[in-house]
């Protein structure tokens, strides 16, 4: 945790505009971007000490309205994972970041810094005198941040990047991922 807001606050700090030479042509990343990322999931359920694995997917439409902020939304997939006989889904989630970046040359250094509501279930069979499954389905909302890069080809960006997309006392949500996208 002390490791993702010491990153965080580096990358805020990078953002602010020093006073320095610009090259006669300076690439521009202002516009408006879609694009898709595919990532590494890890759900933690604190309360239960379970963790699951999954891949997800995500759809990611932006806009740079400043050289150093951006607002972005996010639509996520997820899959669903087995432990212990308990099985965690990620139907989807949504999210919402403002996007303090800074650029050099074509590479964007950038933190998220937003909200996710996430859909997901739970369920296990539990067997006593008889087999019962039980499921139970979850509605949750939370701050979500990260950090990134992505490297600019002209309209093509491709880029790395870490999210914390669920803090709650119940369940932790992380995320890894790639992306790719086009600018416009």
């Amino acid at each position: 945790m002390k490791r993702v807001i010491w990153t965080l606050t580096t990358l805020l700090l990078l953002s602010v505009n020093t006073a320095t030479a610009e090259p006669e042509k300076k690439f521009s990343t202002l516009g408006t971007y879609f694009g898709i990322a595919q990532g590494w999931m890890e759900v933690e359920e604190n309360n239960l000490n379970n963790d699951f694995q999954m891949y997800t997917f995500d759809l990611i439409g932006g806009a740079t309205f400043h050289p150093n902020m951006g607002i972005e939304g996010r639509l996520g997939f997820g899959g669903n994972d087995t432990t212990g006989g308990k099985t965690y889904s990620l139907d989807h989630y949504v999210s919402f970041y403002f996007k303090p970046q800074y650029t050099f040359g074509r590479l964007n250094t950038y933190a998220l810094l937003g909200t996710s509501f996430v859909a997901s279930e739970t369920s296990q069979i539990v067997c006593g005198f008889l087999c019962v499954q039980s499921k139970n389905e979850y509605s949750e909302f939370s701050l979500s941040y990260g950090a990134g890069a992505i490297y600019y080809f002209d309209m093509l960006m491709v880029g790395l990047e870490y999210v914390k997309v669920l803090d709650k006392d119940r369940v932790d949500i992380d995320r890894g991922g790639l992306l790719f996208g086009f600018v416009f």
